[in-house]
C-alpha cells in the first residue's frame, strides 16, 4: 500500500494542474476518440486501434497480425519496425546506390531523360515556326523544379553524366543526394516500403516542370510568361501563347503513346486569330500529325497550310425545326461540294 501511495502521489505531482470536471473528462475524451480515429487511419495497413469503455474507465489497445497489445507495446513493435528499416536501409544502400549509377537503372535514366530533351528541342523547333504579325514566339522549356533541394540539378548532370568519368566526389555527392531525398520520402510518409521510397526518388519526372517562355522580337530574348507578361499581349497573341504548348503537351503523349486517339475537339476556333497566324497554327497542328473537330460560326479553314478537311456547314428553314447539313471539302487548294469532290 506504501509503495501505491508513493507512486501515486508521484503521478500527481507531475500530471498538469488542470480542472477534473465532467466537462473536462468528456472534452479529454473527445480528443482522445479523435485521436485514436486519425491513428487508426494512418496505421489501417499495419494494425487495428480499439478504444473501450469497461465502466468508468477507457480502454485504448490495438492488435497486430491477430496479437493484443497495449499502447506501450504497440509503440514498441513500431519503434522497432521504424529503426529496423533504417538499419537495412543504412547497411544495403552504398551497395544498391553503386548499382543503380552504374548499371541498368542510372543508363534507363539517363537514356529517358535525354530522350525527353529530345522531344522537346522538335517540339520547339515546330513551335518557332508560329510566330505572330507582332513577331511573338512561343518556346517550352522543362527545368528542374526550382522548388526542390539545390543538389538536384547537380545530380542530375552527373546521372548524364558517363559513369566511367565520376569522381570519387560525384559518388559520395549522388549518395548523398538520394538518402537526402529517401529521408525526406520516409519523414513525409508518402511511401512506405524501401522500394516504394526509391521508386518515388528516382521519378524522374517529378524533378522536372514545364514553363513557357515569349519571345516578342523587342530585344529582350525569350521571357517567362507570367500572369502579368499574358495581360499586355493582344488577344490573339494571349490565343496563341495559350494554345500552342496545349497542342504541343497532345503531341507528346501521343508521341510516347503511338495508339493513343490523336483527336484535338475545339470550340469556336481560334477567336481573335487573325488569318496568317490561323494558317501557320493550322500548319503546326499538321505536323504534329493531330486530327481536328472544330466548330464556329465564321471559320471554315480554308488555308493553304491545310492539306485537306471535310466541312459541314448547318443549315436551318425558318418555317419548321429541322436542321441538315451542305457538305464540302478544302483540298489544300480549292473548295469543293461534297458531289463534286466525290
Amino acid at each position: 500500500m506504501t509503495a501505491a501511495l508513493e507512486s501515486a502521489r508521484a503521478v500527481s505531482a507531475r500530471w498538469p494542474s488542470v480542472p477534473h470536471s465532467a466537462k473536462n473528462i468528456a472534452d479529454a475524451l473527445e480528443r482522445l476518440a479523435e485521436t485514436r480515429y486519425a491513428t487508426a487511419r494512418t496505421l489501417s495497413d499495419r494494425a487495428d486501434i480499439h478504444l473501450e469503455a469497461e465502466e468508468d474507465l477507457h480502454v485504448l489497445s490495438a492488435s497486430i497480425d491477430g496479437t493484443s497489445l497495449g499502447t506501450a507495446g504497440l509503440l514498441a513493435v513500431l519503434t522497432e519496425e521504424r529503426d529496423r528499416g533504417r538499419d537495412d536501409i543504412t547497411a544495403g544502400e552504398r551497395t544498391l546506390f553503386d548499382r543503380i549509377l552504374t548499371g541498368d537503372t542510372r543508363r534507363h535514366l539517363a537514356s529517358r531523360i535525354r530522350q525527353a530533351n529530345e522531344l522537346v528541342d522538335t517540339m520547339n523547333a515546330r513551335l518557332e515556326r508560329v510566330r505572330t504579325a507582332s513577331r511573338v514566339a512561343v518556346q517550352l522549356v522543362w527545368q528542374v523544379d526550382p522548388a526542390l533541394p539545390p543538389g538536384t540539378v547537380a545530380a542530375r548532370n552527373l546521372l548524364l553524366k558517363d559513369p566511367l568519368r565520376l569522381t570519387d566526389a560525384d559518388h559520395e555527392a549522388l549518395h548523398r543526394f538520394f538518402r537526402e531525398r529517401i529521408e525526406e520520402a520516409r519523414t513525409g510518409q508518402r511511401a512506405g516500403s524501401w522500394e516504394e521510397q526509391l521508386a518515388q526518388v528516382l521519378d524522374y519526372t517529378a524533378w522536372h516542370r514545364f514553363v513557357v517562355r515569349l519571345d516578342r522580337a523587342n530585344g529582350q530574348g525569350w521571357q517567362l510568361l507570367t500572369k502579368r507578361l499574358h495581360g499586355a499581349l493582344s488577344g490573339g497573341e494571349k490565343a496563341i501563347a495559350l494554345h500552342l504548348p496545349l497542342f504541343a503537351a497532345v503531341a507528346g503523349h501521343c508521341h510516347t503513346v503511338p495508339e493513343a486517339p490523336r483527336l484535338i475537339l475545339l470550340d469556336e476556333v481560334f477567336v481573335g486569330v487573325d488569318a496568317t497566324n490561323r494558317g501557320q497554327v493550322f500548319a503546326l497542328l499538321c505536323s504534329l500529325d493531330l486530327d481536328l473537330l472544330l466548330t464556329s460560326d465564321h471559320e471554315w479553314c480554308t488555308y493553304r497550310e491545310l492539306d485537306g478537311i471535310a466541312i459541314h456547314q448547318l443549315i436551318t428553314d425558318g418555317d419548321d425545326d429541322a436542321v441538315t447539313t451542305a457538305r464540302f471539302v478544302w483540298t489544300g487548294t480549292g473548295l469543293s461540294s461534297d458531289e463534286a469532290a466525290t
